[in-house]
């Protein structure tokens, strides 16, 4: 069983997206300004940004805590070199700065930044495309261009499925029926939708905000929050009864939690049977929707034998800079798990997840 990174990242060129903007776009685009006093403002759509909270490293992010840059999220070359010394057979990949876009309030630019995106992925990926394989980033300000980028990149560039934030974006949450064609098009592809959580205090709107006052504050709620949120809405909505054959993802944010949160949404079936518009959803979740796990997090092995074995997914976060490395393939398997879990975790269930497309392309098949 080949060892499959489900959730790595990249570290977007923001001046190649810019660039490949329509020149009447372009001042639209994330940009800096100097002001009298010689401090940089950061612009999004033309509008002052400016986090509530420092990130923590501030523009480091990439930068371990010895001080070395992981240039792997830049470099394809240098990210097939780490993929070899961790023991990585692919990657699955992710956008750092790209999960910022949701700041935008036009959908138009934020779709042509999506876009613009995804065409940089591809590039990268392109350095060995049997190994490194890219996850496209749709504009959710409007699900109709989120369908659009989605086929569009699954098509043209053979990526592996769509990434959204479970955060409500442009005034709707990921449980609106307005999303109903967007599930439909991943069932067509066969790709599956990943929910993924990423900056906190950015501006936007995250559950728990307003009851923090730092960023670990808001970090510690925010992942694991809004992946629960997103996961009853979709339940109470009946997403998956609609959509039999589709795949969620709820990424970056741990598995620790889904025991817990499926047995009380459960629960309140037989109080309130009523606000389920797909019906009793006993045993549903463990079945449709896949996490992530912290490569050291404890009780990973606890929510396997809660019913989640065959839907736990290894999650570098590299190049992240919390994110464990060099060493994350060693330190799992240093853990002592049941082989079978072992093999399930570190490849067989994304290999499940991403379904035969992400097999097809390891193969060297068409895209």
């Amino acid at each position: 069983m080949p060892v499959i990174d489900a959730d790595g990242h990249v570290e977007e060129d923001g001046a190649q997206l810019v660039e490949a903007l329509d020149p009447e776009l372009r001042p639209l685009a994330p940009t800096t300004r100097r002001e009298d006093d010689g401090r940089i403002t950061i612009l999004v759509e033309g509008r002052p940004w400016r986090p509530k909270y420092a990130f923590p490293r501030g523009a480091q992010t990439h930068t371990a805590a010895g001080g070395e840059y992981r240039a792997g999220g830049r470099d394809p070359r240098v990210r097939l070199e780490v993929l070899d010394s961790e023991g990585i057979d692919a990657a699955v990949l992710y956008p750092s700065m790209g999960f910022l876009f949701g700041l935008y309030e036009d959908a138009t630019v934020a779709a042509a930044l999506c876009a613009a995106y995804d065409d940089w992925l591809a590039a990268y990926c392109a350095a060995d495309p049997t190994r490194l394989i890219g996850m496209a980033l749709l504009p959710q300000q409007d699900p109709a261009l989120a369908v659009a980028e989605l086929e569009r990149a699954v098509n043209r560039h053979g990526f592996a499925g769509g990434v959204m934030r479970p955060n409500r974006i442009g005034s709707r949450t990921v449980d609106d029926v307005a999303f109903d064609p967007l599930w439909a098009a991943a069932c067509e592809l066969d790709v599956p939708i990943v929910l993924h959580e990423a900056y906190t205090g950015s501006g936007i709107h995250t559950l728990g905000a307003d009851r923090v006052h730092s960023y670990t504050g808001g970090h510690v709620l925010s992942h694991p929050f809004e992946q629960m949120t997103a996961m009853l809405a979709v339940t109470l909505a009946g997403v998956f009864e609609r959509h039999p054959t589709l795949r969620l993802g709820f990424f970056e944010a741990g598995c620790s939690w889904a025991p817990y949160w499926v047995e009380r949404i459960e629960e309140h079936y037989e109080l309130s049977p009523a606000d389920f518009a797909g019906g009793d959803p006993e045993g549903m979740l463990p079945r449709r929707a896949w996490l992530t796990f912290e490569v050291d997090e404890r009780a990973m092995p606890a929510t396997a034998e809660l019913g989640w074995a065959d839907r736990i997914c290894f999650a570098s976060d590299y190049p992240h800079y919390d994110a464990v490395f060099p060493g994350a393939v060693k330190t799992v398997r240093e853990r002592g798990l049941p082989p079978e879990l072992e093999s399930k975790v570190l490849g067989e269930n994304a290999l499940a997840f991403y379904g035969d497309r992400l097999a097809r392309l390891m193969a060297g098949g068409a895209r």
